[in-house]
């Protein structure tokens, strides 16, 4: 009774993989899947043979060797239909020229079969053990073909997985498995080796009939693509995903997992589109709009995308990729969207052009520092030809008058303050574009700033307050350091204008390892709004004729471009102003 069920489920089996096989593909225009459907026809008429010696071969007066006769119409050419599948699966396009020639034996074995009432060349006495049956002449012929198409057949399988992929794949091993469950324990019956029932073929049969539908559905290990693509695929630098019409997943290679897996799950027959619309890693509207439009041109299209999620934050260069049916190339079934890593590139592309702000910078501060040389010159010259010219009136006169010798005195101060004015303009920016690199103390230069801008801070009634809480080190020219901390430590106290009581602090402090950082804050009411953006772009002065505008360009520009160092700053109105200046330590 149990043998029964299982030989009934068996062939339902067997049949309804056939229906699906055909169903599912088209097997009239591909040899290979046609190869298989003829497989699992002879698979089925052999379990159908002897299901009904089971089931009416007690029951019926019909000796029992009749039911093989059904049979073996379809298990003479199993092992046939086996090895032209193995040939077409290490080859699709071979021709076989002689393939009818295979199925000689097989023809032959049938008619000797139905015949052997007259000659007992097959079957010299029948029993259903088959250790018990007495075979003729003929049936160790058809035996040993039998055996070597299916060998055949199994190092064919083997050599081309080898060939293609490199390795024995899942999907070979489990053919080769299939193929071993009716043939070696049909070997070693028909040997006498262990005793066995003709109706076990059929279960064998059945377990290489799941062993086969397992390689071909779930590992599609008979699919047209050879079975290295996907090992070329997953070995792929760049990442790629393909997806349905409607954002199903239908595949994606090693890299892609590995690059995206950390963030989300990505497994097959989940909705691409649903992923990003809850992660927001993308602009979902402006992707679609993409594939759209890849679509309606029949083009692929090469976009940047920012991907960031998490501590995930990277740029990648997409191809999207329109997929066209076979059947008409204007219908497409979905879409393959290849992803390039540019993260690198852009950083690099970052860096380079943060070095070109730097080298525009220097060759700025190396034209300021011409210009005010010429500048300088052009003013000393006259103004000195001037305090000459003062000189000899005054030496012309032994006797000048109080009042023209007070005229002549103040004219002679001012040409030397002119003098000392410009000089003082020179020496401050001379070096600005100079390679002087040395290493020094930042309280060094801070000191020696309170000095200079004593006169400026008592005029203002303010005071300056300098806090060192970490005296660092850093590489460069004193000078240019120097101008920075007179430019801001100036505009902060001007900036009270004719406030009383006023405070300018200076804090100096290590930031981390690698930067120090110092600050230089004020509390004279903040920046106007309007004027923020600006403040290191423009050469931008509020204080009228009183100013130059070049204060806090120059700043930015020593700072960057002299020192590779970063300035920012934070104002409020109504409170007071904060600049930051970082620098990279010696």
């Amino acid at each position: 009774m149990i043998l029964d069920v299982a030989l009934i489920s068996t062939s339902l089996i067997v049949y309804f993989f056939i229906i699906y096989i055909y169903t599912k593909k088209n097997i009239w225009e591909n040899k290979l899947y046609r190869s298989l459907f003829l497989l699992f026809i002879s698979i089925f008429i052999q379990i159908f043979g002897v299901t009904l010696q089971s089931l009416l071969g007690s029951r019926l007066n019909i000796d029992l060797v009749y039911y093989e006769y059904i049979s073996y119409l379809g298990g003479v050419f199993m092992p046939v239909f086996l090895l032209i599948l193995a040939i077409r699966f290490n080859n699709e396009k071979a021709k076989l020229k002689y393939k009818l020639m295979l199925f000689i034996i097989p023809v032959i074995s049938l008619i000797i079969l139905w015949t052997n009432d007259f000659h007992h060349l097959f079957y010299i006495e029948y029993s259903t053990m088959i250790s018990e049956t007495k075979f003729g002449a003929f049936f160790n012929i058809y035996s040993m073909y039998s055996y070597i198409c299916m060998f055949v057949s199994v190092i064919i399988f083997m050599i081309t997985s080898l060939k293609k992929s490199g390795f024995l794949s899942i999907q070979v091993m489990l053919v080769v498995i299939g193929t071993m469950f009716p043939l070696v324990p049909n070997i070693l019956a028909t040997f006498k080796i262990i005793s066995m029932s003709v109706h076990i073929t059929p279960i064998m049969l059945s377990l290489a009939t799941i062993c086969f539908a397992i390689a071909i559905i779930k590992y599609k290990a008979l699919n047209i693509t050879p079975v290295a693509f996907r090992t070329v695929m997953d070995t792929m630098s760049d990442s790629y995903i393909v997806i349905s019409n409607d954002g199903t997943i239908v595949s994606t290679n090693k890299t892609f997992d590995d690059s995206f897996s950390s963030i989300m799950d990505f497994d097959k027959n989940k909705n691409f589109f649903e992923i990003l619309k809850d992660t927001k890693l993308v602009d979902l509207k402006e992707l679609k709009k993409d594939i759209s439009l890849s679509r309606r041109n029949g083009k692929i299209i090469k976009k940047e995308y920012h991907l960031c999620f998490k501590d995930f934050d990277k740029y990648f260069e997409v191809d999207i990729h329109p997929i066209a049916a076979k059947s008409d190339s204007k219908e497409y079934v979905g879409t393959l969207l290849l992803f390039k890593d540019i993260t690198q590139h852009m950083l690099d592309m970052e860096a380079l052009k943060e070095k070109q702000e730097i080298i525009v910078k220097q060759g700025q501060l190396v034209s300021i520092g011409e210009l005010a040389g010429g500048v300088a010159h052009d003013i000393n010259t006259p103004i000195s030809a001037i305090k000459t010219g003062i000189v000899m009136l005054r030496d012309m006169k032994k006797d000048v008058p109080e009042a023209e010798k007070e005229i002549l005195n103040r004219m002679d101060s001012c040409a030397t303050k002119i003098i000392n004015i410009v000089n003082s303009m020179r020496n401050q920016i001379r070096n600005l574009g100079s390679d002087v690199n040395i290493k020094f103390k930042v309280s060094e230069v801070i000191n020696d700033i309170k000095i200079i801008t004593y006169h400026e801070f008592a005029k203002n009634k303010t005071t300056l307050n300098i806090n060192i809480k970490k005296d660092v080190s850093v590489i460069g020219d004193p000078t240019k350091l120097g101008q920075v901390f007179t430019n801001l430590t100036v505009n902060a106290v001007q900036a009270y204008k004719e406030k009383k009581n006023n405070v300018v602090e200076v804090t100096v402090d290590e930031e981390n390892k690698e930067t120090v950082l110092i600050t230089v804050k004020d509390y004279a009411g903040g920046i106007d709004e309007k004027i923020v953006p600006f403040v290191f772009k423009n050469i931008l002065t509020t204080k009228g004729t009183n100013g130059t505008g070049l204060g806090l360009y120059l700043v930015y520009s020593i700072v960057k471009g002299e020192f590779n160092g970063d300035i920012t700053f934070d104002t409020k109105v109504g409170e007071g102003t904060t600049f930051y200046i970082r620098l990279p330590k010696a």
